[in-house]
């Protein structure tokens, strides 16, 4: 019994520690939207309807660089390019991982 009642003091003694140093703030900002956040790196994205598809295109600098296509009753796959002058790319997250299967030393 005095356990619980040591706790019970401890608890309110905590408590009471707490809201005294407690400070309200009156004058809070506003958090900044996310459309002006200013962050130089950030992908430009276009989301556009083409019939059962939804495609979105990411570009970065003005140059487009992946495309994200959303098929309605299948699963999405992205395309990308490699280099700047390179052909696109396709890349599935069902595809399978390739295993480079090189010969570094034959005894």
């Amino acid at each position: 019994m005095i356990k619980y009642l040591f706790c019970y003091f401890f608890l309110l003694f905590a408590i009471s520690v707490t809201a005294e140093e407690t400070e309200v703030f009156e004058n809070v900002p506003p958090p900044p939207s996310s459309m002006d956040s200013g962050y130089i790196g950030e992908p430009e994205i276009t989301i556009k309807k083409d019939g059962e598809k939804t495609v979105e295109e990411f570009r970065m600098n003005g140059r487009l660089y992946m495309i994200k296509v959303n098929p309605d009753n299948m699963p999405s796959y992205y395309l990308y390019k490699d280099t700047t002058g390179g052909d696109w790319t396709r890349y599935n997250l069902r595809d399978p991982m390739i295993v480079p299967q090189w010969v570094i030393h034959r005894f």
